[in-house]
């Protein structure tokens, strides 16, 4: 009976533990399809993002090859660009270069747009204005000129190629001189306005055969006395002493005697006229010859070392610039066989020292020839960023000039400051000026002060 109770039991002991592990099984079974079911849902979610990373990937791919694409337009198009950019680039320097050379006094900045689509034109000029004070030995008064050492002028430069090497243009320069340095005197201190057609040319240039000019423009002898390479020669000091002053007049115990600066100064230079004129080709390192004939039988020739068609340029020798000429002309004027005139001036570069010397004489008929002597020593320097600084003292002496027997003395002290980004000069002269009359009483001396400025355009 004890044994039946205890067998009972141990069956109903493994009945019950069979029964417990049944039921963890079912629980474990039931928690492993709960986690399958929620990893394939993690699963399928990845692969829908892979799915569209990979869709943005392709779109992303095809927006790169279309940029690049583009890159690759845009550097053929700028490569083309900067091909037409050069090529403007030179013509623009090779059009600038030929208005140079065509009127190399204009240094042309800017080249606009002419009605000839084939001629480049170029505007250029400059005002000069000054003020002078002056005492006659009997008064002072100040006077208010436009400086006729370089008068105000605009000038119009036409320029187009013709073939290789060979270039025509025009040139149309006008001075336009309210109250002129030259004109104003003592009894007329508001002159009317000096309005001069100084050019009107037609040039024809080819460097192997010269240059042949036809027009109203400079002679070949204008200018050969007045080569200059000082600072202070370009808008105050140079050989014609007179200009500044010309109209003044000497004055003898208080009264005006009628004879001016003008009339007892003269550098004997040429002069700007109708004619036709030829440049012959440089030959050497600066060696040119030029002739004209002008109306009413004027003849000039002259023979300049580094004038360059008038450009000059000067011939280096050295650590020295040199620049000068020399001519020879019939004037067609009473009395006058013919007129020589000629100039010389050095520079050394290193130092900024220069010398300038010029020369004139008439060949009379009657009389003793009048001629003029001219000397300058001039210093050129650099205090100031802005440009260069010049200093010059001169001295001039005439025989004969205003009259015969008549000697006339003139000494200068001058300074000047270029401003070269605005084109801009300012000056300051004081001069003196005597004269020694061979059949009259002598005139008071005159002393002149004299500032003012030139601006280029």
């Amino acid at each position: 009976m004890a044994r039946t109770k205890w067998f009972h039991t141990a069956v109903l002991g493994a009945a019950i533990a069979a029964s417990a592990s049944q039921t963890t099984r079912a629980q474990t079974v039931a928690v492993d399809a709960e986690l399958l079911r929620q990893l394939q849902q993690v699963i399928e979610q990845q692969q829908e993002q892979l799915k569209q990373q990979s869709n943005q990937l392709q779109s992303q791919s095809g927006t790169i090859d279309a940029l690049k694409g583009r890159v690759e337009q845009l550097e053929q198009v700028s490569s083309e660009t900067k091909a037409i950019a050069a090529e403007a680039q030179s013509t623009s320097l090779e059009a600038i270069g030929t208005a140079q050379r065509a009127a190399p006094a204009a240094s042309p900045e800017n080249i606009v747009t002419s009605g000839n689509d084939k001629v480049k034109l170029a505007i250029s000029g400059q005002v000069n204005r000054a003020m002078n004070i002056v005492d006659d030995g009997d008064d002072t008064d100040a006077f208010f000129v436009d400086n006729d050492t370089s008068n105000t002028r605009v000038r119009f430069v036409g320029t187009g190629t013709v073939a290789d090497g060979t270039t025509l243009g025009t040139v149309v320069e006008v001075a336009l001189s309210p109250n002129n340095s030259f004109d104003v005197s003592q009894d007329d201190e508001s002159t009317d306005d000096l309005v001069d057609l100084r050019k009107a040319d037609i040039m024809l240039r080819n460097d192997s055969y010269g240059q042949l000019l036809f027009g109203k423009g400079q002679a070949a002898a204008d200018d050969t006395a007045e080569y200059d390479l000082s600072l202070v020669g370009g808008p105050i000091m140079y050989s014609g002493v007179s200009d500044i002053v010309g109209g003044i007049q000497f004055t003898d115990d208080g009264e005006l005697t009628g004879v001016t600066v003008g009339d007892a100064f003269f550098n004997f230079d040429g002069n700007r006229q109708d004619r036709v004129r030829y440049d012959s080709p440089v030959v050497g390192p600066g060696v040119q010859l030029s002739v004209s004939a002008g109306s009413d039988s004027r003849y000039d020739a002259a023979l300049t070392w580094g004038g360059d068609y008038g450009d000059w340029t000067g011939v280096d020798i050295g650590e020295v610039t040199t620049l000068g000429a020399l001519s020879v002309r019939d004037p067609d004027e009473d009395n006058i066989d013919y007129r020589v005139a000629g100039s010389f001036s050095a520079l050394h570069n290193p130092t900024g020292l220069s010398a300038t010397f010029s020369a004139g004489n008439d060949f009379a008929d009657e009389g003793d020839d009048p001629y003029n002597l001219y000397g300058k020593l001039g210093w050129d320097t650099t205090f100031f960023d802005v440009g260069p600084t010049g200093f010059g003292v001169d001295f001039t002496y005439g025989e004969n000039v205003s009259g015969q027997g008549d000697k006339g003395h003139s000494v200068g002290l001058s300074a000047i400051q270029l401003f070269e980004e605005f084109g801009t000069e300012l000056y300051v002269q004081v001069r003196g000026f005597s004269l020694e009359r061979g059949s009259a009483d002598n005139p008071d001396d005159i002393l002149v002060g004299t500032t003012g400025a030139r601006v280029k355009f």
